[in-house]
């Protein structure tokens, strides 16, 4: 088993990458699934075997940052079209449970705000929400990547070492120090020889004018 840790490296996947990491584990449940892109989101279409149609869209985020009506947009959508709808996300896996809650939250659920323009704020727990949707966080995509071993075969494709080596990190001082060091001293050299040659004109000043002095006297 690798030390690198597998939610490290899936947090650092882009929406595309994800979506193929994704396929790879609906592909050994037996599913088929069709990649969408629309308005800058990214979809899966998931048909479990035997099925001709679509029963499943998957909408794939990496940062949870969609909000109340995207997400509600989303859901009747799904519902409108008879498939089951799955949010899938890399990023904060609490936010998304609040946003998914203050979404589909009740009236009873929860507390108006008193100040105009503000959102509402949850009185219940996020998990008491009922939501037509499904919710699916970096914990879980770790859990199935684990089921299908498929968790090395990700880490071997995905993971770039995001510090460099340690003695990486002082040979690039070094460099850096020898570097400045010749700056340095092609800066003094060139003082040195500046002055010399300020030096000699003034010495050739002063003898020419010792002497016109001594041919005037």
């Amino acid at each position: 088993m690798s030390d690198v840790s597998l939610s490290g490296v899936l947090s650092f996947l882009d929406v595309d990458d994800l979506a193929t990491v994704v396929e790879q584990v609906r592909a050994r449940r037996g599913e088929r699934t069709k990649r969408v892109q629309r308005d800058g989101r990214t979809f899966l279409f998931a048909a479990p075997e035997g099925e001709q149609k679509p029963t499943e869209v998957v909408w794939l985020d990496i940062s949870a940052e969609f909000d109340t009506q995207t997400v509600e947009v989303f859901a009747d959508r799904c519902e409108s079209r008879g498939v089951d709808g799955t949010l899938l996300t890399t990023g904060d896996g609490e936010q998304a449970r609040e946003i998914l809650a203050l979404s589909f939250a009740t009236e009873e659920q929860l507390e108006e705000p008193e100040t105009e323009g503000e959102e509402p704020e949850l009185l219940v727990d996020p998990e008491d929400v009922d939501v037509p949707i499904t919710l699916e966080t970096l914990d879980d995509l770790v859990e199935a990547l684990e089921e299908h071993d498929l968790d090395e075969d990700v880490i071997d494709e995905y993971h770039e070492p995001h510090q460099p080596a340690f003695e990486d990190v002082l040979e690039e001082i070094d460099a850096e120090e020898e570097a400045t060091a010749a700056a340095t001293d092609e800066s003094s050299s060139g003082l040195g020889v500046t002055g010399l040659a300020l030096l000699a004109v003034v010495l050739v000043i002063l003898v020419g004018a010792a002497l016109f002095l001594l041919g005037v006297f």
